[in-house]
């Protein structure tokens, strides 16, 4: 009786070790596969935050080069050259967009490159005389108070318009072998169109540059603020100028 006891009692324990035991415990572990599931994701994931920051690396390293071309182009050193390049190019620019425009309305026959180049050129002339003008004039001038810049966009338009509009007659006149008579005629004939054009845009304009704008990028400003103008310089220019060019029908 006390063996059957035991027996029975030793099956109880058995039983309640099985029913017990965690699923864990049970679990049959099967060998894993290395490098193909773990390892391609990892590998996936570091390549993917390798691209990012190369990505990134890159943008910094382009804005690092932007700040620093900006740096030279606009420093007292090369200040002249930049302001000469901009007025060029985008006198260059203004011809190109009245060009084209005189074409699609049939005023010209074709499109004339030399007269682009001589309007690239006048630019030059123009974007030195701006230069060295706004240089002077915030030696002799400095501050940004009301009345200074009030005194500052009537010089501007008293001297510095009416010289530069005759340097740039004067220049395109040289680049066109006219005598002097022309060239005197024409701009007393077309100049001031011009001038007057330059009262209806740049005392407003010029309010905003003498007050706000440093003077290191007042070329830069003007020329980004004058390209209508420069397309309205070209039209008031070459209009009547090519006899070979006549209105379409």
């Amino acid at each position: 009786m006390q063996s059957l006891r035991n027996c029975s009692a030793r099956g109880l324990l058995l039983s309640s070790a099985v029913r017990g035991s965690s699923p864990r415990s049970l679990r049959i572990s099967w060998p894993r596969r290395s490098g193909v599931g773990g390892g391609e994701t990892a590998s996936g994931a570091g390549a993917g935050l390798g691209a990012g920051a190369g990505v990134g690396a890159g943008t910094a390293g382009a804005l690092q080069k932007l700040r620093e071309l900006h740096a030279i182009a606009f420093s007292s050193r090369f200040l002249l050259f930049t302001n000469v390049g901009i007025s060029l190019t985008l006198s260059c620019v203004g011809d190109v967009l009245e060009q084209h425009f005189e074409i699609y309305c049939k005023e010209i026959e074709r499109f004339e490159s030399t007269r682009t180049a001589h309007m690239a050129i006048s630019g030059v002339t123009v974007g030195v005389i701006c230069h060295y003008w706004y240089k002077m004039l915030d030696r002799r001038m400095p501050g940004r108070s009301m009345r200074v810049v009030a005194k500052k966009i009537v010089l501007d338009q008293l001297i510095c318009s009416p010289i530069y509009i005759s340097a740039f007659f004067v220049t395109l006149g040289l680049l066109e072998r006219k005598d002097k008579h022309e060239v005197w005629e024409e701009i007393k004939e077309k100049a001031w169109k011009l001038y007057a054009a330059e009262w209806t845009v740049w005392p407003v304009a010029q309010f905003v540059n003498f007050y706000w704008i440093p003077t290191h990028y007042r070329i830069f400003y003007d020329n980004i603020i004058s390209l209508g103008y420069d397309v309205l310089t070209s039209k008031v220019k070459h209009k009547q100028s090519h006899p070979h060019l006549k209105k379409l029908p």
